[in-house]
Formats: C-alpha cells, structure tokens, sequence
C-alpha cells in the first residue's frame, strides 16, 4: 500500500476535490515507491525495479539528515524502438521522463545533433526548482520524412548528473507497397489530410508539458506548454471548473508570451489540474497537468 502523509491541519479540510485530487495523485506515483512519511511532507523513492532509469541516494535531506526526494530520472514511457514512415507525411514520436529534481529533456538524431532543423520541433527544458518531481512529456513531431533511408531519433532525459535515453529507428519508405520487410514494424500514422487551400498551414500541436508536477508549497511554479503550428497557435489555461487561468482572475497565475504558466506562491488550495489549449485557425490541441502541492519541512 502507498502512503501519503499529509499534515493532520489540512487533512481536515478536505472535501469532494481533494479526495478527486487524491485519487489522480495514487494514479501519478504508481511509477514511484512511496514511503511513509514524517507527518509533515511526502516522501518519494525512486522504483529501482525500472532498467531504463537512473537515481542516487543523494537527495534533499531533511534537518534530521533522512534523505527526502532522492535524485532520480526514469522513462516512464518510452517510444516504440522501430517504426516505419511513409515519405510526406508528418509523424510523431512520444517519450515520456520522470525525474528529480525535474529533468531536462531534449531529442536528438543521429550520432548526438540535436534535432533542431527547421522541420522538426525540438523541445528542451531546463530544471528550475531542486526541490521539484516532474513528469514530462515531449512529442517529435517530423514534417517530411529524410533522403535515408532510416532516421535514428533518442529521447534523452537528464537530472542531478543522471542520464536516460531511449531510441527509436524510423524506416522511410515511398509508400505502403514499398514496406516490404518492415510490414511487421509499427507504421507511424500521419495527420489528417489538409484542404489545399490551408497547404501553408500547419494544426496547433502541444509538443511539450508537465503530466505531473509535485512542489513545494510558497514555491514559485513553472508549468511549459510548448506548441507548434503556422500560424503560431494562441495559449491559454484552464482550471478544472473549464475557467481561465490568468492574472485577471487572480494575480498570483499569469500566462507568458511563450506559453508557460507562472503560479507564485504556490497553495495547498492550487491543487489539480490545469489545462493547457493551443489553437490556431486550423485546430486546437489540449494537455493536462495535475500539479500537487507538498508541504515543506
């Protein structure tokens, strides 16, 4: 059985959402061993019974010099090891990485080039807070399929001085008559057909979000949503109400240029989940993050 130990102050507050909320939050650490905790935080432990994942003994360390948050990054979901793609459809690979304190991640083909030309979405983050535990997830999206005749693209993952990664081969052929011996692979399903007249278009499509995210309270938040399209697609938050999420409603949110989701001052009462929607004149795209506030010792 996986324990939470919550404060006995706030326990008494809780009603119908909260308990919602407990509910996705068992669903989140089932990748993590849970341990019982001190009254006063959640513990969480890295599940060393994951071959695709790192993690060190070395974490926050609480005032009686018991390790909290041990350091850790693991591939939650990995994306498939070969698949083929028919030339001139747009296809996606997905990788999904937990870590702590919440990882870096980028793709990159080849021996090691990032995968940043001009018809691929590279997506990259960078860990802002020490004491954060996030899972993220990425999306390579790639426009035309390459000259060669496969493509190797890994996701890699980094957090703390520890590195997963996992690849994925993407076999290019001319056609579905053409899959010969690569009939048993995974085809890579391309997007729906565009109307001629949008051919210089492209759909809004999320590349890059939090699936979870577990911080301190009074922490300031970060929450990504990364997305592309042509036009540029328009961000916006939600709450679980279907609300905005801004400054007008509560000075605390604010939504960036770039799409990002500050919350300052994070509550026990900002527990949930939050909706981001991309959406440009040919299509909209949604991703959801349940953010869990977690007291400090």
């Amino acid at each position: 059985m996986h324990d939470v130990t919550i404060d006995s102050g706030i326990s008494a507050a809780f009603d119908m959402k909260n308990c919602k909320c407990l509910l996705m939050l068992a669903l989140c650490l089932l990748p993590l061993m849970v341990s019982p905790g001190s009254g006063r935080a959640v513990v969480l432990d890295p599940d060393t019974a994951l071959t695709a994942s790192a993690s060190s003994s070395e974490g926050v360390r609480a005032d009686g010099g018991r390790a909290m948050r041990p350091t850790f990054v693991k591939i939650t979901a990995a994306p498939p090891a070969r698949v083929a793609q028919i030339r001139g459809t747009t296809v996606e690979l997905e990788c999904e990485i937990m870590g702590s304190p919440t990882p870096t991640v980028q793709w990159v083909h080849g021996s090691g080039q990032t995968a940043d030309w001009e018809d691929i979405s590279v997506n990259v983050i960078s860990e802002e807070n020490p004491t954060s535990v996030a899972r993220v997830v990425t999306r390579l999206v790639i426009d035309r399929a390459s000259r060669a005749s496969q493509t190797t693209f890994t996701c890699i993952g980094r957090s703390a001085g520890q590195e997963v990664s996992s690849s994925t081969v993407v076999h290019h052929v001319d056609s579905v008559s053409h899959l010969g011996n690569f009939s048993d692979m995974p085809l890579l399903h391309p997007s729906a057909a565009v109307d001629s007249m949008f051919k210089n278009l492209k759909g809004a499509r999320i590349t890059l979000h939090f699936k979870t995210l577990f911080e301190n309270m009074g922490s300031t938040v970060v929450l990504p949503c990364k997305a592309i399209g042509r036009p540029l697609p328009e961000i916006t938050w939600l709450n679980e109400e279907g609300n905005v999420v801004g400054s007008l409603q509560d000075p605390r949110f604010r939504t960036l240029p770039t799409g990002e989701l500050i919350i300052t001052g994070l509550r026990w009462a900002d527990m949930g989940s939050y909706t981001c929607v991309a959406k440009n004149v040919l299509s909209k795209d949604e991703s959801e993050t349940f953010v869990y506030p977690i007291r400090p010792n």
